[in-house]
């Protein structure tokens, strides 16, 4: 039997020892919870702007969702000791470690709250002259063909 995480679908973001659908399963995390991790993980590598803009989208609908009742957290929370060997299999910088941590650990709306100005302040801190016109200076080239 193959193992899933030896092989990628479309770039090199994933090739660590720790991948993002490793700790989404570990913690049993919601779509959006999910979502917002994945992206907050990815931008640097792959897609840039548009995904720290995609993880504030989730995170935005998520705080709609719980601000009406219609969601609560029902993660386990995640332990110093695992966040830290996820963000060090992932090169997570300060801020996104901050962002995933709290999506992974959120249990009411002000949490919630916290983590979209958190990533609205990512957003601002990597991508600070970008135009929208493409990834920011945070992006990091996959290699491809041209």
């Amino acid at each position: 039997m193959s193992n899933a995480n030896q092989t990628q679908v479309g770039g090199t973001h994933y090739k660590n020892p720790f991948q993002h659908w490793d700790l989404a399963h570990e913690l049993d995390l919601g779509y959006f919870e999910g979502q917002i991790s994945k992206y907050i993980t990815r931008h640097r590598f792959k897609k840039g702007l548009e995904d720290a803009e995609k993880a504030l989208h989730f995170c935005t609908k998520l705080i709609e969702l719980a601000a009406t009742g219609g969601r609560m957290p029902r993660h386990r929370g995640v332990s110093f000791a695992r966040m830290t060997q996820y963000a060090e299999a992932n090169k997570l910088l300060p801020i996104e470690y901050a962002c995933i941590n709290s999506v992974c650990n959120w249990q009411f709306v002000e949490d919630l709250t916290m983590l979209q100005a958190r990533i609205e302040r990512l957003i601002a801190e990597t991508y600070p002259l970008d135009d929208g016109s493409g990834p920011g200076a945070g992006y990091v080239d996959q290699g491809k063909d041209i």
